[in-house]
């Protein structure tokens, strides 16, 4: 209380006496710039631009210089003059090559590494995408229809349970209670070239996301306009064809609007042909009225049908049974579909408060058909699964934004809706013949959330409390029993959380966060007979440091701890619980930005996890899948007169497979390469994956499985083996 008596005291004395400077940041075409770190060179305090490129530094005077620098434009010094106190003013920046030299070490690492690479890396797809976060590895392992499962932090994320993934700040990607895994998070409706950037922090200590963000979160933050028309053919490998397109629709005065589509089709690189097919669609509108007032209206529609080959076991492969691209059972697959609709109303109240509501609508269907262990409990018709479900999603959220004497304040109410109808898992074969339905049932889940946060700036020290309140109500009506039961609970959950920087000097960063996160577990588990905690919490602590070495060298390295509660999981595949109690896990991360040249840049990142079951025995308590060490990086040309090119490499150890570490999954080594060349309004984009023909592994697993006419069950490494050399073509026309 002590310390808490004092940070208020500070923040109310906060001195009144200085005059203030503020204006608008635009480009050469006098368009707003949004996120311009504007540095107050003298008291060493910044503040950023908005999305009208509107800035306001109220510890300015006379004699204070001001630089203004945000990557890809020219970094400008201004130096105030007493005529400039008290009305704003009009501050224009200039495009230029990206350079290191722009980027203000006084701002957060994870919005540092975003900027640079998201400028300087090609985008491939919404998935690769994710690799932009330092530490997370993805899998496939279901014929490209299925979401990716997920690695970071010493957490076998599944396909989403412990980090949060959304759209546009708002629309949820992941999915609670889920037909095939709590948390599934689906990323095929994003077009890639739609992004704008990634936003991502890792850990839980951004009140603003809740359900799911234990070992941190991502958001993909769409482009609300487009400068020119494009059209993208790609072509390679395997039968594999895409066709995108982005076309302005309306472009007039502070009115745009874009279209965006995209089609995929492959067979893959196995045995039996994928058909995989993918369509998407986006529609974007803005509107901005005179008083500033912004209407924002975007819509989008997914689909895709796929054919898989399913894990493999290695003694199918030893026996050859089969071959390595092979399948035990060749009728997996699934098809999914997916539209949302999302309506911002943003409203400036006045220069230093803005109002923003939110609101949004998610229609989905997912059906999956999978087999991991054979015929282990039908020695005729072999064990494939159906699971499916068909969800609709409401939601929305009010923030409000104010500032006062260097002080921010951010509050919001929210609240999100699933009603999951025909929530089923089933025995069949072949896709077509049901034997046996094993669960099948109605969801309803609401979670009423609110938070607020501060943010308060004092000399060189940044805090930074916040508080975050949800209200969550599961309910699960069971269809299976021959007399319905119908099962409710609900709990409240408060999850403070608290950083602070400490802005040494203007070329070194010291942060500390403090925070309680937490993942919901599935409605599901509310027909088991015990008492059942439905929000286990996480508490997580960083404790980092960021350095820039001249103007060419970015450096960062921190430590870190997160304690979960109690991993407690519904298994959707064989409608069971399964509970690990609770868990630890710490490690360390480092990594480095580089820019060698004008044109060369070198990047790299390494980070070590080590995670432990709190109450298993020392030699049983290993996470299964939980990765130890990880390295990503590469070296990337940028620019060099119509030329870019890109050598990338991702570095996965081995790692346990089970609880006592008997079973092993073997790590692996890729490297990827892109070559672009830029002639006018064309490039063209060379594309190799696995430039070595490395043999790895995927997504593995370690399955108790049965072969046909095997006489008995075997339990060993499982895995979907990862893809060989792979070669695209690209053409990219602007017009």
């Amino acid at each position: 209380m002590k310390h808490f008596n004092l940070i208020v005291f500070l923040i109310l004395i906060k001195s009144l006496s200085y005059a203030q400077i503020s204006g608008f940041v635009l480009d050469e075409f006098q368009n707003p710039i949004q996120e311009v770190t504007i540095l107050n060179k003298k008291s060493n305090t910044h503040t950023h631009s908005d999305k009208n490129g509107y800035f306001k530094e109220p510890n300015a005077k006379s004699g204070d210089s001001l630089q203004f620098s945000f990557i890809g434009f020219k970094t400008i010094t201004y130096h105030i003059t007493e005529s400039d106190l008290n009305r704003n003013s009009t501050f224009n920046l200039s495009e230029s090559s990206v350079a290191l030299d722009q980027i203000n070490i006084t701002e957060s690492l994870p919005y540092n590494l975003q900027l640079i690479d998201n400028h300087i890396r090609p985008v491939q797809s919404s998935q690769e995408l994710l690799r932009q976060v330092p530490g997370l590895f993805i899998a496939q392992h279901a014929g490209g229809g299925k979401a990716e499962q997920l690695f970071l932090r010493g957490f076998d994320l599944d396909h989403g349970t412990d980090i949060q993934i959304s759209v546009d700040n708002l629309i949820p990607v992941n999915m609670v209670s889920h037909a095939h895994g709590q948390g599934y998070a689906d990323l095929h409706f994003i077009i890639p070239e739609t992004v704008k950037r990634l936003d991502f922090e890792k850990g839980s200590y951004n009140a603003a996301k809740g359900n799911f963000g234990n070992a941190g979160y991502v958001d993909f933050i769409l482009k609300d306009c487009i400068t020119k028309n494009s059209l993208i053919f790609e072509t390679g490998k395997f039968d594999a064809h895409r066709l995108a397109g982005m076309f302005n629709l309306l472009k007039k005065g502070h009115t745009n609007s874009y279209l965006a589509t995209e089609y995929v089709a492959t067979d893959g690189y196995f045995e039996h042909a994928q058909d995989f097919k993918r369509y998407n669609g986006l529609l974007k509108f803005n509107h901005k009225n005179q008083s500033g007032v912004e209407f924002k209206i975007t819509a989008s529609h997914f689909n895709s049908h796929w054919n898989a080959s399913g894990q493999i076991p290695q003694r199918a492969i030893d026996q050859d049974l089969i071959k390595r691209f092979g399948a035990i059972d060749p009728n997996e697959g699934g098809n999914t579909d997916r539209s949302n609709l999302l309506f911002q109303l943003i409203k400036p109240i006045t220069s230093n408060q803005q109002l923003k509501w939110s609101t949004f609508y998610t229609n989905y269907n997912f059906e999956l058909f999978s087999n991991f262990t054979y015929f282990l409990n039908d020695s005729i018709n072999g064990d494939q699964i159906k699971q499916k479900e068909n969800r609709n999603i409401l939601g929305m959220d009010a923030q409000w934004f104010t500032s006062w004497n260097g002080i921010e304040f951010i509050s919001a109410l929210g609240h999100r809706f699933d009603c999951v109808k025909n929530l089923e898992l089933s025995h069949t074969k072949d896709r077509q013949t049901l034997l046996n339905r094993l669960a099948q049932g109605t969801v309803n889940e609401n979670n009423s959330y609110s938070y607020i946060k501060v943010n308060y700036k004092w000399r060189k020290w940044e805090i930074s409390p916040q508080l975050r309140v949800d209200f969550f109500q599961f309910s699960y009506l069971d269809k299976i029993l021959l007399q319905q039961s119908d099962y409710y609970k609900t709990e409240l959950k408060l999850s403070p959380k608290f950083y602070t920087i400490y802005n040494a000097k203007q070329g070194l960063q010291i942060i500390a966060k403090i925070g309680r996160g937490f993942h919901s577990n599935d409605s599901r588990l509310l027909i088991q007979k015990f008492n059942i905690k439905m929000l286990p919490s996480a508490t997580s602590m960083d404790l980092g440091m960021q350095t820039k070495i001249g103007n060419n060298i970015l450096f960062h390295g921190g430590l870190w701890f997160l304690q979960l509660e109690d991993e407690l999981v519904y298994v959707g595949d064989e409608a069971i619980v399964e509970n690990s109690g609770k868990t630890k896990r710490r490690g360390i991360e480092a990594g480095f930005r580089f820019q060698a040249s004008r044109f060369l840049y070198l990047d790299a990142e390494s980070s070590y996890s080590n995670a432990r079951s709190a109450d298993a025995p020392e030699n049983q308590n290993f996470i299964p899948l939980a990765a130890k060490w990880t390295h990503m990086g590469g070296i990337t040309l940028k620019d060099f007169k119509q030329f870019s090119a890109g050598l990338r490499y991702r570095i996965l150890t081995d790692r346990p497979a089970n609880e006592d570490n008997s079973i092993i999954a073997n790590g692996y080594q890729q490297f990827d390469a892109t070559v672009n060349y830029q002639f006018k309004n064309v490039n063209i984009a060379f594309i190799a994956e696995n430039i070595f023909n490395q043999k790895w592994n995927e997504a593995q697993f370690s399955t108790l499985s049965r072969l046909k006419d095997e006489p008995n069950a075997v339990e060993e490494l499982h895995f979907t083996p990862g893809s060989p050399i792979n070669f695209r073509i690209k053409l990219h026309i602007e017009f």
